[in-house]
This record gives structure tokens, C-alpha cells and sequence, in this order.
């Protein structure tokens, strides 16, 4: 029975990674309706309509194929890919056969085009390899990344430390919205927030993964430590659990690499449908509500609400025609909106920042858009799996889970320019190997 089980559970047993997915989509149905849309519908441009018989058979086929594509963690473009189709594919494609006043051509338009995108990123993982490995030379040792990090995160803490609070995420949840809204409006906190986004996504992560990597634990606290001070003024949850998903990450796949390599897509499938039962049926706890909320709305159905938000609004407004990104409205002053894209989608009630097929998808010119945008994540995916030859695969899933993160509510080129991807390419790239 436990052998029957293990093999079902692999990456390499199709019918296994069929019947998975399928009970996960119907599962991730279910929580929507009853738990987000449910509780959550007054934020608005939020829908839930009963499918038909053919629409739901349609949903779940195009839910379910693009994952026999998957064959395990082969490549750190494997490790995106699969949190891209549990936290953005799952969700977008649901989002549509639910929402209300879409034709049908846009449904099956819209999904066609993305699950062509998402079986070829789990190619990605596997049969293509399209670049050969790079590696620049001479490379930086790691006592000049550590001072680097060092002098950015003194810089940081010296500007901000006016605007730093500490809350507890669970149980002071409304002073925490209060700091981030007021410190969203501190003009000297912009002139630092490439540094953040430097020290979240790349310095704090690469430099977590040497010093796990060299047995250095008592250095390991310090990137930990870096987080917190950056918490401290962002008020992100994001930012807050970055680091206890680093540390288990890392614990969780020294314990056994191989079977992390071909059983994650199970192992995380399964703790997100019994962690989800759990919160939905304690529910009336206030603090497993709070959680809740934080694992339901804003982290497994996030993408599927806010793919309702920009469908509607790019439906019945101009696209952006990526004039959304700073240095493309720059050269052509052609931004059709007069405020920042989350908030226009969220008609200045919130900052909808959502993945990158969103805004740099729908709202950049629709359908044609979201093919244009998934080439050009291919190409970012094929260069990646290239630079990280020298590394273990494994570490560079813990380093890249920031980047991950991002890539899950933000625009590509955000997380590119702002949050710190290019610079973490560079860190990899130029940098002696952590032994």
C-alpha cells in the first residue's frame, strides 16, 4: 500500500498527477465559493457563477492537462513553473468560467492561450534546453557580497528608522494596514525602495543559502534578521514569513533532495487541501479566521479574484499597452490613467497588484498580451536554468523563492527592476561558489 502510494503520488506517475490535480481544482472550486466569495464579495468585481455540465467538464480538462507536462523539479524553471500553474494558472482559468458577463470566446480564448503557455513552461523543466550555461569571470568573493549587504542595509535602516513599528501580523492586523498606508506616504521612504527590494529579493536570500550552505547557522540569523528590519516598515506579511519559508524550505529538502525533487508537487497539493479544510471548518476562531484569510484570499485564490478585477476593467477601459512600466511611460507619455495601475483596477478603494498576466497580460493589451508576456517569462525561465548550472538545484530554489513571490502579484518587470531579480541574477552569476 505505502509503495502503491509513493508511486501515485510521483512526478513520474501521470495518472497520479491527473487525479491530484483534479481533486485540487475541485477542491480550490468549493473554498471560492463557500469561503472567498462568500465572505469577501463585497470587495467587489468579485463573481461566482454556477458552471453548466459542459463548462465544468471544459474547466477541469483545461485545469488539469498542462500538468502531465510536469516531471518533477529537473530545473529551477520547473520550481517556478510549478507554483506559477498551483497559484496563477489554477486560479485564472477558474476565475474566468465563473465570472460573470464574459463571452465565451473570451473564456475559451483566454485559457487556450494560457495553457499552451503553461505546458511549455514545464518543458522548460525538461526536454528544452535552449542556452548553454553561462558563467563570468573574474567573480566576487562572498566577504564583498556580505559588505554590500551590510552598507545597504545600515543605508536603509538610516533613512527609515523613523517609520519602523512592530506588530503582530495575527492579532494587530488593522495597526498594521494603518502603518503601511502611512508610511506608503513618506516621501523619503521612495528613495530606498530599490535598496529594500535589493536586500529582499537578492542580497538577504543569496546570502541565507551560503551560510546554510557553509554551516555558518549563527551567520544564517543575520539575512533573518535583515527581514524583520525590513518588515518593520514595509508591514508586508510577505516580507514577514519570507524568511520561516526559507529556513523550511531549506530543512525540508535536506532531508531527502531526491524525493523533495519528485514529490513537492504532492506534498504541497496535499498540505494546502488539509491546511484549507482545517481553516475553513474553525473558521469562527478569530485568529484562525486571520489566518484564514491570509491562506484563502490572499495567497491560493488571490489570482483568481484579482483575474475577475482586470478582465472586468479591460473589458470596458483602454489597455495600457505597457505603458504601465515606468521607463516605457517615460519615452511615450501615453499612460491612460492618472493613478497607479493596481489602484485604477481596484477603482482607488485598494492596491490590486496582481502576477504578471495580469498587468502585464490583460491590462497591457488583452489576449495578445498575455502571449507576449508568457514568451518573454520563457526566455527570463530558459536564462535562469542557464546562469544556475554551478549551484545546486536545490539552493537555487531557496534562493529564488523571493523572486517567486513576487512574480506571484507583481509585474514582471517590478520584480526585475524594483525587487531585486536583477541583482540577484548578478549575485549568482558573478559570484565564487558557496562551498
Amino acid at each position: 500500500m505505502k509503495k502503491a502510494l509513493s508511486y501515485i503520488l510521483s512526478a513520474d506517475c501521470l495518472l497520479g498527477k491527473l487525479m491530484l490535480a483534479c481533486i485540487y481544482a475541485l477542491a480550490y472550486d468549493f473554498m471560492y465559493e463557500n469561503f472567498v466569495y462568500k465572505l469577501f464579495s463585497y470587495i467587489g468585481n468579485m463573481d461566482y457563477v454556477e458552471m453548466g455540465v459542459e463548462n465544468r467538464v471544459l474547466w477541469i480538462l483545461l485545469s488539469v492537462l498542462p500538468f502531465a507536462a510536469y516531471k518533477g523539479l529537473t530545473k529551477i524553471s520547473s520550481f517556478f513553473s510549478l507554483f506559477l500553474y498551483l497559484f496563477v494558472y489554477l486560479p485564472f482559468v477558474h476565475a474566468i468560467f465563473v465570472a460573470y458577463n464574459i463571452s465565451q470566446l473570451q473564456i475559451y480564448s483566454y485559457c487556450l492561450a494560457m495553457m499552451v503557455i503553461m505546458i511549455s513552461l514545464f518543458k522548460l523543466g525538461g526536454e528544452w534546453t535552449l542556452l548553454r550555461d553561462i558563467v563570468v569571470k573574474p567573480q566576487v568573493s562572498l566577504r564583498t557580497i556580505e559588505i554590500i549587504a551590510l552598507v545597504l542595509t545600515l543605508l536603509y535602516v538610516a533613512i527609515a528608522h523613523n517609520s519602523m513599528h512592530f506588530v503582530n501580523i495575527f492579532t494587530q492586523s488593522g495597526d498594521m494596514y494603518a502603518y503601511r498606508a502611512q508610511n506608503s506616504e513618506v516621501e523619503y521612504l521612495g528613495g530606498v525602495a530599490y535598496v529594500r527590494g535589493c536586500l529582499f529579493g537578492a542580497f538577504y536570500p543569496f546570502l541565507l543559502v551560503c551560510y546554510l550552505r557553509m554551516k555558518r547557522r549563527k551567520m544564517a540569523l543575520l539575512p533573518l534578521i535583515g527581514y524583520f528590519l525590513l518588515f518593520a516598515v514595509d508591514m508586508q506579511k510577505m516580507t514577514f514569513l519570507m524568511p520561516f519559508a526559507l529556513i523550511f524550505m531549506h530543512y525540508v529538502i535536506s532531508l531527502n533532495e531526491e524525493k523533495i525533487c519528485n514529490y513537492l508537487h504532492s506534498f504541497m497539493m496535499v498540505c494546502i487541501l488539509l491546511f484549507s479544510l482545517l481553516l475553513y471548518i474553525f473558521q469562527d476562531d478569530e485568529i484562525l479566521f486571520a489566518l484564514a484569510s491570509i491562506v484563502l484570499l490572499r495567497t491560493v485564490c488571490v489570482a483568481g479574484w484579482l483575474t475577475q478585477f482586470y478582465i472586468h476593467f479591460f473589458n470596458e477601459n483602454p489597455y495600457t499597452y505597457y505603458s504601465h512600466i515606468n521607463i516605457v511611460n517615460y519615452i511615450t507619455e501615453s499612460y491612460p490613467y492618472t493613478e497607479p495601475l493596481g489602484k485604477v483596477v481596484a477603482y482607488g478603494s485598494q492596491n490590486a497588484n496582481a502576477n504578471f498576466f495580469l498587468t502585464d497580460g490583460v491590462a497591457a493589451c488583452g489576449l495578445l498580451g498575455i502571449i507576449i508576456i508568457g514568451l518573454f517569462f520563457a526566455v527570463i525561465l530558459m536564462f535562469v536554468n542557464s546562469i544556475s548550472a554551478r549551484y545546486k538545484k536545490t539552493d537555487m530554489f531557496i534562493m529564488f523563492m523571493p523572486t517567486i513571490a513576487y512574480f506571484l502579484n507583481t509585474s514582471i518587470f517590478t520584480t526585475m527592476l524594483s525587487n531585486g531579480l536583477f541583482v540577484l541574477i548578478l549575485l549568482v552569476v558573478c559570484s565564487k561558489k558557496c562551498n
